[in-house]
């Protein structure tokens, strides 16, 4: 199944609940191990873990989060909000289950006397320490699988009002730092954007003149889920949450989770289908942050308590330089860091790696991971001495962590080094693949601002000192592969709109994702290719035929309202070709293009890609739009009137989040969900359907695109409207 063989539905079944018992029993098996010989954790290292957490939680002037009094002001707004989240996963589902028609039974109720459901949460909050037993279901990605977990409705209430409380209050007391990562202030996209311009404005930071070297490691704590021990979790929630529900939330995590006839007892790791799990993992992250950065060094970065620090910024040059590590940011379970170091430094931080680990015959070049994605000149050069000091940063990095708790492995990793043999820069985020290449190291002065880059902008000279090339990284790729084999598998019976909306929803999720990445990865474009072709097969196969001359491109793209399918393309591109001899050897850039789709009628059907703005452009746009209207806002203050639409006119639909989320009509209440983002992605583990938008949400960012132009173009290019009814079959 993995390796892309068309598979029979039953068999995919069968092979999910087959992986689904063995996951099982090698997880009773687990489990059982801990009982018996666990802990796992020394003492000594959990001492060391906690008093680095309270010292840390000292610094800050932290005071811990209460349990939420009887009668809390925000409580109606965190209830509504608990409930929402609860009722979005029903929007579309017309079939229910028992135990999802009890769930939205429960939220009716709640909303209808909100009083009684906030006096039950908290009364069970304080007082409930036995649950009922956990269902679990894996997604099946193909892939790889994902637990689902079910939980109990009344529970799910509960603990979705926690959920709200602790992040809205955490977030109050500035719990997290800025490099805690999804935030709600930025989509992944723009995450990658933003740690692209930091890395550009640090301080000297391209100069290799006397031998500096510039290291970027990015890497995922190894099993860190698993390997959460819920006794330890709750002396470090102690530390920022009333005890109560702190024995709450640990006591959530040590429930029965059965599987039709298999059941165990979950006392080790933590269950990510819990609502408030996002947040509990965020907090356990801050602690192993604190190990990877030690106290000083974490405290520079996030800046005074009073005044913290922005994203990859410090309080002046003389902080940021006095220390290697230079920036830090964990996405989830992933973390990314940028160092510094002067040659001595370099050659130092070698000679103890090597020490350690002496390498006579120069082996270390070998399995030393690289990005393959890139033609073979942009790749990392693997030279003895960045080599070695790629694996000495991990090394170093690896020992602060105790393996009882998490550790980092090399498989995972990728240790990027820029130093006076190697120009590039690169690493892989959310989903993006990026090669940074500073303006100095250009071989020849390319200023051809072409699709698929960023060109960072050094904030103080305000020249563009580095370019970022942008691909679409390969597990993207076959993730948006495998959900189309799901559509093809699943839709052997549906209705062919249905198809056609499936296809639209995956297109429109990957393209407003990476925008301007797609168009410089040639796998993917040849995916789309193919993906389109077998949706419309599939159509045709459901009429008995493939006859090109009976499936003109109006059936498929033609708006439902004219009778067609609405189908949006993307198949329809020039797909960029090298001239394959000299490609493998350097980047000779684009010598030809070939055509994806194409059709007897010789229509050319417009492309998904054109219609949404890149995101470079977005972003750009979006500080404009943000400044103007603080500008605005303040003249408005001033003149003492309100905002009127006319004002903002011209912004209405830009900026991240877009200007007109300030206006919509639950603006009130949604200013009380934090955490969002994170919460929005964790639903995988809460919900068995895929959604394609897991890294924004509507109401939030706003609309992120538009595709009203696009569908007038396409009923241009199919003929206009009367074009399009020629080919109807009530003619004449």
């Amino acid at each position: 199944i993995r390796r892309g063989a068309t598979v029979d539905k039953t068999v995919c079944k069968k092979n999910l609940g087959r992986l689904t018992r063995l996951w099982l029993k090698n997880e009773q098996e687990r489990q059982h191990n801990y009982l018996k010989d666990g802990p796992y954790v020394s003492s000594e290292e959990a001492v060391a873990i906690y008093t680095t957490t309270v010292r840390w939680l000292e610094s800050r002037k932290f005071s811990p989060i209460p349990f939420p009094p009887l009668s809390y002001k925000h409580d109606t707004k965190l209830l509504i909000l608990a409930l929402e989240r609860l009722k979005e996963a029903y929007s579309v589902k017309v079939r229910l289950n028992q135990s999802q028609r009890e769930e939205l039974g429960l939220v009716e109720q709640a909303y209808d006397n909100p009083h009684e459901a906030l006096s039950r949460i908290k009364r069970h909050l304080l007082t409930q320490r036995a649950f009922k037993e956990v269902g679990i279901e894996f997604m099946d990605l193909y892939s790889h699988l994902i637990p689902v977990y079910d939980i109990e409705p009344l529970e799910k209430i509960t603990d979705s009002y926690l959920d709200q409380y602790l992040w809205y209050e955490a977030d109050k007391r500035h719990l997290f730092p800025n490099w805690i990562k999804p935030a709600d202030s930025e989509p992944a996209p723009m995450l990658v954007y933003k740690w692209c311009q930091g890395l550009n404005n640090l301080t000297d930071v391209w100069d290799t003149s006397e031998g500096q070297c510039l290291v970027l490691m990015e890497t995922k704590f190894d099993k860190v889920f698993e390997k959460m021990d819920l006794t330890l979790l709750n002396r470090l929630l102690r530390l920022i949450l009333d005890h109560n529900i702190a024995d709450y939330i640990t006591g959530k995590n040590n429930v029965v989770i059965n599987y039709k006839d298999m059941n165990h007892t979950n006392s080790y790791g933590l269950i990510r289908g819990l609502q408030f799990a996002s947040f509990i993992f965020q907090f356990y992250g801050l602690v192993l942050d604190l190990l990877v950065l030690g106290l000083t060094r974490a405290t520079e970065l996030a800046g005074p308590p009073e005044a913290p620090n922005d994203f990859l910024t410090f309080k002046d040059t003389k902080t940021e330089t006095k220390h290697p590590i230079r920036l830090y940011c964990r996405y989830v379970e992933e973390f990314y860091m940028v160092f510094q170091f002067s040659s001595e430094e370099a050659k130092e931080l070698i000679q103890r790696y090597l020490t350690e680990n002496p390498d006579p015959n120069n082996e270390n070049i070998v399995g030393y991971n690289n990005k393959k994605c890139w033609p073979r000149d942009c790749r990392m050069r693997l030279m003895k001495h960045d080599v070695n000091l790629g694996r000495g940063v991990f090394w170093d990095i690896k020992n602060r962590l105790p393996r009882s708790i998490t550790s980092i492995n090399w498989d995972d990793s990728f240790v990027s080094v820029y130093s006076k043999d190697n120009p590039n820069l690169l690493f892989n985020m959310c989903g993006f693949d990026v090669r940074i290449l500073p303006k100095v190291r250009m071989v020849q002065e390319d200023f051809s601002i072409s699709d698929g880059t960023w060109n960072l902008q050094n904030e103080n000279t305000k020249e563009r000192t580095a370019v970022a090339y942008l691909r679409v990284d390969s597990a993207a790729i076959e993730k948006f592969n495998n959900r189309i084999r799901q559509i093809l598998m699943s839709s052997g019976a549906t209705t062919f709109t249905k198809i056609a909306n499936k296809w639209n929803t995956v297109v429109i999720g990957l393209m407003t994702y990476f925008r301007e990445a797609v168009i410089h990865t040639r796998e993917l474009l040849d995916l789309l290719v193919k993906c389109e072709n077998k949706i419309q097969t599939r159509i045709k196969i459901g009429l008995n035929s493939k006859m090109p001359s009976r499936f003109p491109p109006v059936v498929f793209y033609t708006p439902k309202e004219l009778g067609g399918l609405g189908m949006i393309s993307m198949g329809h591109v020039l797909i960029p070709q090298s001239d394959r001899r000299w490609s493998k050897q350097t980047s000779t850039g684009i010598t030809h293009f070939r055509s994806g789709m194409s059709h007897e009628e010789g229509q050319l059907i417009p492309n998904l890609y054109r219609y949404i703005q890149p995101w470079e452009s977005e972003f750009i746009d979006s500080q404009r739009v943000w400044a103007e209207y603080a500008l605005k806002r303040s003249e408005a203050n001033a003149q003492n009137r309100r905002l009127t639409l006319e004002d903002l006119e011209d912004s209405w639909d830009r900026g991240i989040p877009r200007i007109n989320t300030l206006f919509q009509k639950d603006r009130h209440t949604l200013a009380y969900d934090k955490g969002w983002r994170i919460r929005t992605e964790w639903k995988m583990f809460q919900v068995l359907r895929q959604n394609p938008f897991w890294w924004t949400h509507q109401r939030h960012d706003g609309k992120l695109w538009n595709l009203n132009n696009y569908r007038t173009d396409v009923i241009q290019a199919l003929g206009g409207v009367e074009g399009i009814l020629e080919h109807t079959l009530f003619k004449g």
